[in-house]
């Protein structure tokens, strides 16, 4: 399964690249705190479980994941859009969210390769901060902007080979 951010390259969008790869491969790193190992916890698919009921006087729990045909996220290719060019290893610095340690350990898996594509960029829609940061834009009408955004996705679920496609909204600095 593709999914393509919007916003990949904002502080929702690293971070996520940041956990989908630091999960499917196991991270773990050093913290004030002590040693952290990558896990699913906050993913109600992954982490929670579901009372089935009763048997022989006990309560009888499952995984949550195991009740529904769901796509395992370690096998998610991920992809999407920024208004900025910075590489989503760079982006993940800026944001300040991901630990120095795990950041370091995140550049051997390519997110320092990870660009986002060019964004569609209305000042009338956005925070007035994020001009400055805009150097990654789809120019044109909105028809050929739409035009755009759909020409790739048809591009990256050609190029990675992948089934489905889901697109979600990770920019979170709309006016």
């Amino acid at each position: 399964m593709g999914l393509m951010l919007v916003g990949w390259g904002g502080n929702n969008g690293s971070t996520v690249t940041a956990g989908v790869i630091a999960n499917k491969n196991k991270l773990s790193w050093e913290t004030k705190e002590g040693v952290k190992k990558a896990n699913w916890f906050g993913s109600m698919t992954q982490s929670s479980t579901v009372r089935l009921g009763h048997y022989e006087g006990s309560e009888v729990y499952t995984p949550f994941k195991n009740l529904l045909p769901l796509v395992d996220p370690s096998s998610i290719t991920l992809g999407g859009w920024d208004i900025s060019k910075l590489s989503l290893q760079d982006a993940m610095k800026r944001a300040k969210v991901v630990d120095i340690d795990l950041q370091k350990q995140l550049r051997e898996y390519g997110m320092d390769e990870m660009i986002p594509l060019p964004a569609i960029f209305d000042q009338n829609f956005v925070a007035g901060n994020q001009a400055d940061r805009a150097d990654n834009t789809i120019q044109g009408t909105k028809q050929e902007q739409m035009e755009k955004i759909r020409k790739d996705i048809r591009e990256f679920k050609e190029r990675t080979k992948v089934d489905k496609i889901i697109i979600l909204w990770t920019a979170n600095t709309e006016r």
